[in-house]
């Protein structure tokens, strides 16, 4: 995508048309490169003169989000997230964006809807690009963090619901859900953290960042900072979900514990009578009566009858 200085706005053109359209003197273009192979993005370094170091940190999807300063332009690393509803995994995307004062390139290895949404909105809003690709690559962090917070409202109520099923009626299964939603948090922290410092950079002054654009890379830091704190919010009550889990579960092993202590010292006299009685002595109480057997037997439910009764009063059953 390409504004001439005549204002026109050209889409579709490939990385050398590009290259050809940037040679005229105020022209300014955005090249998204969706899946680029290895030739794609090493051409890059003759046509723009990208360095090689940065071209290697945009094919490695485990670069850490960061800024880096170059001779010739900017290298930004952030990762996007796609919101698809009812999805069991976060859709986390790195996206590398290189800048300068007539062109900005982002690379990412899989469709992300920021993108494309602010590729839309562009269309529909041709002057931001006459703005300089600073301000398109504010435009396009802007969508990146909005699309964080869906899925923020996704994981409240993931957390909600666990909550309820926590203090309501504990399930199988209730455990890894909740180290499922932790790991979720774990994961947009370990990405909203370096980005709080990639967005911070920015609006404290890089090259090829104008100063009057700081504003609005300020919003963009305090969006960032209210999903950092609503992290923080979420990962304590998941701390304290997990600690009641655990809680009750250690109760509830507790109360079974005790009634098996119970049922087992209710059977008790049934094999202390019947092994007394089951001694090998010739003279023995009751052992000769024609009697002894039933007063064995209601001996034994006797006892059993009083501690089935005891701890019946003390609720251990």
């Amino acid at each position: 995508m390409v504004r001439r200085p005549s204002g026109v706005l050209e889409e579709g053109l490939d990385v050398h048309q590009i290259a050809e359209a940037l040679g005229e003197e105020g022209a300014v273009g955005w090249l998204d490169l969706e899946g680029a192979t290895s030739e794609e993005l090493c051409a890059l370094e003759g046509l723009f003169g990208i360095h090689p170091l940065a071209i290697e940190d945009a094919q490695n999807p485990d670069t850490r989000p960061k800024i880096e300063e170059y001779d010739n332009f900017l290298f930004v690393v952030t990762r996007g997230i796609n919101h698809n509803p009812g999805a069991p995994a976060l859709d986390l995307i790195p996206l590398y964006a290189f800048l300068n004062r007539h062109l900005i390139v982002t690379v990412h290895p899989r469709p992300m809807r920021s993108v494309a949404t602010a590729i839309e909105r562009l269309r529909k809003h041709p002057d931001l690009i006459r703005s300089g690709p600073d301000r398109l690559l504010h435009h396009l962090l802007d969508h990146v963090v909005d699309y964080y917070f869906p899925i923020m409202d996704e994981l409240e109520d993931r957390i909600e619901e666990l909550e309820d099923e926590v203090f309501r009626q504990p399930r199988d299964g209730l455990l890894e859900r909740i180290f499922e939603a932790r790991k979720d948090l774990v994961a947009l922290r370990r990405n909203l953290g370096p980005l709080r410092e990639v967005v911070a950079n920015l609006m404290s002054g890089v090259p090829y960042i104008d100063e009057e654009l700081r504003p609005f890379y300020r919003d963009v830091y305090d969006h960032v900072l209210r999903l950092l704190d609503e992290l923080e919010t979420n990962r304590d009550i998941l701390g304290g979900l997990l600690e009641s889990y655990l809680s009750q579960a250690s109760n509830r092993m507790n109360a079974v514990m005790k009634r098996l202590t119970a049922l087992a010292m209710i059977g008790l006299p049934f094999t202390v009578v019947s092994s007394y009685f089951g001694m090998n002595f010739e003279v023995m109480p009751w052992l000769k009566q024609p009697w002894g057997i039933a007063a064995a037997t209601i001996l034994m439910f006797g006892l059993s009858a009083g501690a089935f009764m005891l701890f019946k009063r003390n609720d251990w059953l």
